[in-house]
């Protein structure tokens, strides 16, 4: 953790209202560009990134820096806040429409992230999120096991079954 990240940690622990404000303000970006992949589609990434920083203010008493890294307490946050909308407004058909699919990784088009994008939308959530979380954050099996709220043993069982089905659809397999 960086120095400052923990600096500020502490301030908002401390009840620093405006160090609580500039940790979720750096790490903004971080989180949309996780739901945005998550999500496959910008405006729910965003509403949820919103979504997600109002409950980490509601919730930051219960943050335990022990236990966690600042940013996968919030991806836990974000990821739970999603799956919940999902069942309750079973819109997954929704994030999988080809039409609403036209945004932007890091600062440029990705031609070959969109062919991966098109495998990802096969995958089922219970493997597309752990291989988001693993391959492209690299979050260890134990913080995955942690986000998902599932043994260790179903991570990577999770990310094994979901690479070879990756695999498989990107002709790789």
């Amino acid at each position: 953790m960086k120095e400052r990240e923990q600096e500020l940690i502490q301030q908002a622990i401390a009840g620093n209202d405006e160090s609580l404000a500039m940790l979720l303000h750096e790490h903004y970006q971080f989180l949309f560009l996780y739901l945005l992949k998550l999500t496959l589609y910008p405006s729910e990434a965003e509403e949820l990134t919103q979504d997600t920083i109002v409950r980490c203010i509601e919730r930051f008493h219960q943050y335990n820096p022990k236990k966690a890294a600042f940013t996968t307490w919030m991806i836990q946050i974000g990821t739970n806040l999603w799956l919940d909308k999902k069942r309750r407004k079973k819109r997954e058909k929704q994030y999988m429409n080809k039409q609403q699919l036209s945004w932007k990784i890091g600062q440029r088009e990705d031609e070959q992230w969109l062919i991966i994008t098109e495998a990802l939308k096969t995958l089922k959530d219970t493997y597309r999120i752990p291989v988001i979380l693993k391959h492209y954050y690299g979050y260890s099996y134990e913080e995955i096991s942690l986000i998902c709220r599932v043994p260790i043993g179903t991570v990577k069982s999770r990310l094994n079954s979901g690479l070879k089905k990756l695999r498989e659809e990107l002709g790789d397999g």
